[in-house]
């Protein structure tokens, strides 16, 4: 019997499974690639799905689960797989040493489109409305978590390649993840990303309001264009 022979990823492939991987997916130990959502964030789940169909990427659709340990004990989950293949063999065995670790070489990966997909998994903004200030300022957070060095490489990253300039936070003891320098900073980084923002996480580029009176006005069926970036 003839071995099949795997057809090769695309560069479109793998920058997609590279922006996913840096966000919330997981590679397990067996190549298992899995995306995993509560229930409120199942539009963006269903969204990645049809990104990963139209791109002739191949998973198991939608499934679900009652998480038994952790944060999400006794909350259901959903999550998809995708089909082992030779670049998720590939990625598991150079981005977990031992544990998930970001590089400059997986950084340049991304496009605007994985941009968006790492900042609507790992983002948020905060929008300061102090009557200190004679403006509303506003300031974009990613939860890279990482360690000191690995957060200035990603400082060096979008700096070199989008020309936004971004700073270090410390999240806790040796963890750090990086914010917006400047409301230019912030601006210019939402133009790249703000094409692709789904409307259940149009919250995540307001200008004005709490996440939850967003959310509401959304509910409502008010119209929230005028009160994005």
């Amino acid at each position: 019997m003839s071995r099949k022979i795997a057809k090769k990823l695309s560069k479109e492939q793998k920058s997609i499974l590279i922006a996913l991987l840096i966000g919330d997916g997981t590679i397990s130990s067996n190549y298992v690639f899995k995306l995993s959502h509560s229930t409120h964030q199942r539009e963006f789940l269903e969204w990645k799905i049809n990104l990963l169909n139209t791109l002739g990427i191949k998973n198991n659709g939608i499934k679900e689960y009652v998480s038994k340990t952790g944060y999400n004990e006794g909350k259901q989950v959903l999550y998809s797989q995708m089909s082992i293949n030779p670049t998720i063999k590939a990625l598991r065995r150079t981005v977990y040493i031992p544990k998930k670790t970001l590089s400059r070489k997986l950084l340049n990966w991304l496009t605007p489109l994985g941009l968006a997909i790492w900042y609507m998994d790992d983002g948020h903004i905060n929008v300061n409305t102090s009557s200190q200030r004679s403006s509303i300022q506003h300031t974009i957070k990613i939860a890279t978590c990482v360690d000191e060095n690995t957060a200035n490489m990603i400082l060096q990253y979008f700096k070199e390649v989008w020309s936004i300039t971004f700073r270090l936070f410390k999240e806790g003891k040796n963890t750090f993840s990086i914010a917006s320098s400047s409301e230019a900073d912030c601006e210019n980084f939402i133009k790249l990303i703000k094409p692709y923002i789904i409307p259940s996480l149009l919250y995540k580029i307001r200008k004005n309001f709490t996440k939850e009176e967003f959310i509401q006005m959304q509910l409502d069926g008010l119209e929230v264009r005028d009160i994005i970036f």
